[in-house]
């Protein structure tokens, strides 16, 4: 079977935002980044960096669509996770130094990838190996006994995919179990959720208010007829095109005069039945945001800590050569994953007598000197080139190829016109199934030539910054 995957990225090039320093533009020459950074990858399994650098890689291989020369890379950091390996400097000093095999949701992700990627080229029965072991990793999630076992069962990629291979396989039984679990909700703090979504709340309102006021002097800056000199050609009052979920249209104004969406889904119900999902032949997963991150802690950096990245889509909805679909079905949150996995005890009780040795030999005699040269720190390595959200979008669509469209909503339900990404060309095949991975960006629909871009720097605009999750 050929595979089919692709992985599609729209970078933010040129846009234009309130608050940042001008930056000097100049015209993008890229050079394919692969052979340099697989050149450096460690080729000692016993580097404490190996599986760690052959995750990064596999994913900017796959983020390049060069699935052949990631899953070569990814497979080798897989095949050290059942392998021991000593530890001896981390025991004594920094657990930088500790040999890195990633998170539990890391190494869930690595492979889910993997499985993935064995799935789009016919091995369903690894596959299907490879997708268990990554809802394996994900129960390595759950330690403590207070922990409610849906913490390890709350991987939806995995099982969403594991659904598509047991189909494959012919096991209906299974296919169906697997697609419900990829409905199961990840058990959270009551208080923590709704923190979370105050913030959310907060930062989306706050980005719409700074957004409005930028639209509204960029479109007045580049419209004006004073100043024909900084006419953009094509230019849209962004400020204007705000909607909301609720009053989101069913069509564009450019669509095909036909629908070519045969069977959708609007809820999850409908999303995850085995019969539905047998019926697409168009399945895009949508990876937005970043991943979370690690910051140190305690009172010598003993501690290891989750930070949580803002994402502001919270809500896709998908448009098919103009025509509105369904909305892209959350199955993975990362930050919540990481937030939910227990610690090791052991590892957390050793890293806080270390930093108390040292906080109490500082003051020792003679041992002062030395111990404030003593490193404790925690680890904070991590696979930072993983996605922070990931939904899904599967539907039957007639074949030949289509123009695909994402409408990114925040946490209010109104519209993220500069999140708004299009896709051309994307083929549906009349038999099997086209799996494409899209990862939209902030401006993806928004780019400008080089010498556009200069004008607008020349008229005051600053560059938005690259990070708008």
């Amino acid at each position: 079977m050929k595979r089919m995957l692709m992985v599609l990225s729209a970078g933010a090039l040129a846009a234009f935002a309130l608050g940042c320093e001008p930056q000097a533009q100049r015209a993008p020459v890229w050079t394919n980044p692969l052979p340099p950074a697989e050149a450096s990858l460690p080729a000692d399994p016993n580097d404490p960096g190996y599986v760690l650098a052959r995750m990064e890689f596999g994913r900017m291989a796959m983020l390049l669509g060069a699935y052949d020369r990631a899953e070569p890379r990814l497979k080798e950091a897989f095949d050290q996770f059942e392998v021991e390996h000593e530890n001896v400097a981390a025991a004594m000093s920094s657990e930088r130094y500790k040999y890195y095999k990633g998170e539990t949701y890391e190494r869930a992700m690595l492979c889910t990838y993997l499985g993935i990627l064995a799935y789009l080229d016919g091995n369903y029965n690894d596959s299907r190996i490879l997708l268990s072991r990554a809802l394996t990793a994900d129960r390595a999630a759950v330690v403590n006994e207070k922990t409610p076992a849906e913490v390890g069962e709350d991987f939806g990629l995995a099982y969403y995919w594991l659904g598509r291979t047991y189909a494959k396989l012919g096991d209906a039984g299974n296919s169906a179990i697997a697609f419900r679990k990829a409905t199961t909700p990840t058990p959270r703090k009551e208080s923590d959720a709704q923190r979370e979504q105050r913030d959310d709340a907060k930062a989306a309102e706050k980005f719409q208010k700074d957004s409005a006021e930028g639209e509204a002097w960029t479109y007045q800056t580049f419209t004006d007829p004073k100043k024909p000199e900084l006419a953009v050609e094509g230019i849209v009052n962004l400020a204007e095109a705000a909607t909301d979920l609720e009053s989101a249209p069913a069509c564009l104004p450019d669509a095909a005069k036909e629908s070519p969406v045969l069977r959708a889904a609007e809820t999850a119900g409908e999303f995850f039945a085995p019969a539905f999902q047998d019926s697409c032949n168009l399945v895009l997963t949508v990876e937005v945001g970043r991943c979370p991150y690690k910051y140190l802690g305690g009172i010598s950096g003993e501690k290891t800590e989750f930070g949580r990245s803002l994402i502001l889509p919270h809500a896709v909805r998908v448009y098919v050569d103009g025509h509105y679909a369904a909305p892209a079905m959350g199955v993975l949150d990362l930050w919540q994953q990481a937030a939910t996995q227990d610690r090791i005890a052991e590892k957390e009780a050793a890293q806080t007598t270390k930093a108390v040795l040292r906080e109490v030999l500082s003051y020792a005699p003679y041992a002062g000197s030395a111990a404030s040269h003593w490193d404790v720190s925690g680890d904070v390595r991590h696979w930072t080139m993983l996605p922070g959200r990931i939904y899904i979008f599967a539907a039957q669509v007639a074949p030949g190829p289509h123009t695909v469209r994402l409408e990114m909503y925040d946490a209010g339900g109104r519209a993220l016109p500069r999140w708004t990404t299009t896709y051309y060309g994307l083929a549906a095949p009349e038999r099997g199934e086209a799996c494409i991975f899209l990862e939209p960006r902030y401006d993806g629909d928004n780019r400008l030539p080089a010498e556009d871009v200069q004008k607008a720097i020349g008229a005051g605009a600053n560059p938005a910054a690259a990070c708008m999750y």
